[in-house]
């Protein structure tokens, strides 16, 4: 949600799949551009009683575009939502609050030859309490 919403309204691009595109998401020059999620690593704080609501989850965004200037187009536009310093709390259902979000490592280039689209991979850390 919170990726969309900086997308504009209409967003540049459809998005927030995991893992994987629909069929024919980027199909025209009208809609060049979409992006999926996938987690890497999700580590839950245990204390004595047991889980905890912190929670630190690494996740990877993939831009794809029909070609790799619009998968760096769609890149630059998520990295400016993500690493704007986002804290609060996220309107769902679990209550979520959001302490930070963390860009990790470089961007990682590559073409998907199942969606036959160029792709830029972001890499984030969100550290967050669900209450």
């Amino acid at each position: 949600m919170l990726i969309q919403q900086g997308l504009g309204n209409p967003p540049i691009a459809e998005g927030g799949w995991g893992v994987q595109l629909p069929k024919d998401v980027l199909i025209s020059d009208a809609n060049p551009m979409a992006w999926t999620w996938h987690s890497i690593v999700s580590d839950p704080t245990y204390t004595l009683e047991g889980q905890a609501g912190y929670t630190s989850w690494e996740v990877q965004i993939d831009c794809h575009g029909m070609t790799m200037a619009n998968a760096m187009t769609l890149a630059r536009a998520i990295d400016g939502v993500l690493r704007g310093g986002f804290q609060g709390f996220l309107p769902d259902p679990d209550n979520t609050y959001v302490h930070g979000i963390f860009r990790q490592g470089p961007f990682i280039d590559g073409f998907s030859d199942l969606n036959h689209s160029f792709v830029r991979s972001l890499e984030y850390r969100i550290d967050y309490d669900q209450v």
